[in-house]
């Protein structure tokens, strides 16, 4: 579906795993029109998904203490982290490189501190297993690792060594967060199957 080219070398063909972005999909050309229309459809599904994920989650704290309220406040980063993906798609860097620029940012940031949050709060709450306030945790270090990256790391633009450097950092974040929520997921599922929200 990908044309091809990088940042680097504009005439390469095809998707290359370690020197093309995620966002290389979602380029706006004539020859990219299916891989772009795709990719931003599931940005899309994905960003309204994430955001029913943490909008549902604050479901599970309805009472008036400091870790529910910190659950809220990291559900509601979780949610600006997710409309952020969606603003990702909607920005093709070919075109708004410096608003997609934005929207990456923010929402690995904004993911950073939801992690931060939820893993005080689920450590702090009785009716979770440690072993998700570490998931949370883990996720929170890596996502603070990654935020590193986008801050300091090397342009991709000035050698191959930093494109690939780039990329293949943000593979692995993606990886980790998809797996990351879905590992909540199962915790929440244990939650809710054992306290029925009324």
């Amino acid at each position: 579906m990908y044309a091809g080219g990088t940042i680097n070398n504009p005439e390469s063909i095809g998707y290359s795993f370690t020197r093309n972005f995620f966002s290389d999909l979602g380029k706006f050309t004539a020859e990219n029109i299916i891989s772009a229309m795709m990719f931003n459809l599931s940005l899309f599904v994905c960003g309204w998904s994430f955001a029913a994920y943490f909008f549902y989650f604050t479901k599970l704290f309805n009472q008036n203490t400091i870790i529910h309220i910190l659950a809220k406040v990291g559900s509601f980063a979780g949610i600006i982290g997710a409309l952020c993906f969606i603003g990702v798609g909607l920005t093709p860097h070919n075109l708004f490189l410096n608003y997609h620029i934005v929207f990456v940012n923010w929402a690995f940031r904004s993911f950073l501190l939801a992690g931060i949050l939820l893993t005080i709060v689920l450590y702090n709450d009785d009716r979770f297993e440690n072993q998700f306030a570490m998931g949370y945790f883990i996720f929170a270090i890596l996502t603070f690792l990654y935020v590193l990256v986008l801050e300091l790391a090397p342009d991709p633009k000035i050698s191959d060594f930093s494109l690939i450097f780039n990329v293949v950092a943000q593979k692995i974040i993606v990886f980790i967060f998809i797996t990351s929520i879905l590992y909540q997921s199962f915790g929440n599922s244990k939650l809710l199957f054992d306290h029925p929200i009324n």
